[in-house]
């Protein structure tokens, strides 16, 4: 049986998770709803009169903060948070060398139709050091300004700094070093805070 997730927020709207790596957000093909952070949080609240939805996702890797509304009486109106200009996404990632710059800007598949669309990602330098006698490593702030699939591992991958142990986009044989070494395996990136604009 799954372990409680950690509640980080809740009102009497809304609720928000820290999602454990390797825990898809919803059901797929691989993931029945009872493994998925979606399946062990609706048996969480099962003594309460709230059925959670979630109101975006993070890939099965990606830690942190997950939002869900609680009463589908809400949906319409709760979908709408992450399409507000006071909603903001932050992420922590690890990436291979330092970016130069401030912001990515490409052109990345729309989640529904598949076409490329506009996809932004801004992005601060935290700090940097050197690991395995070889290339520096960034520890990076990340804000999506849009939410597109896999956008901010895309993105840096994209410029030539894949974040460290994404076993999609990344350096295959840097990541290999960097596994045996550290005795990690599961991609650096975690969804640090959720602000949000409440619409209720």
């Amino acid at each position: 049986k799954n372990k409680l997730l950690q509640i980080i927020y809740e009102d009497d709207y809304l609720i928000a998770i820290n999602k454990p790596p390797r825990m898809a957000s919803v059901p797929a093909d691989n993931y029945p709803l009872h493994q998925t952070a979606l399946g062990v949080l609706q048996r969480q609240l099962e003594n309460t009169d709230s059925k959670p939805y979630p109101l975006h996702r993070l890939d099965l890797d990606t830690s942190g903060a997950m939002l869900f509304g609680k009463y589908e009486k809400d949906r319409s109106i709760l979908e709408n948070i992450f399409h507000h200009p006071d909603t903001h996404k932050k992420y922590i990632a690890l990436v291979k060398g330092v970016p130069h710059g401030k912001t990515i800007m490409k052109k990345l598949p729309s989640r529904t139709t598949g076409e490329e669309v506009y996809s932004r990602t801004d992005y601060k330098i935290m700090r940097t050091f050197r690991i395995l006698g070889g290339p520096l490593l960034a520890q990076v702030e990340a804000e999506i300004a849009t939410g597109r699939k896999h956008q901010i591992r895309l993105h840096f991958a994209s410029v030539g700094h894949p974040i460290i142990l994404d076993s999609r986009y990344g350096d295959i044989d840097f990541n290999r070093k960097f596994r045996i070494r550290y005795h990690l395996s599961r991609q650096a990136l975690h969804a640090a805070s959720l602000g949000i604009f409440h619409p209720i």
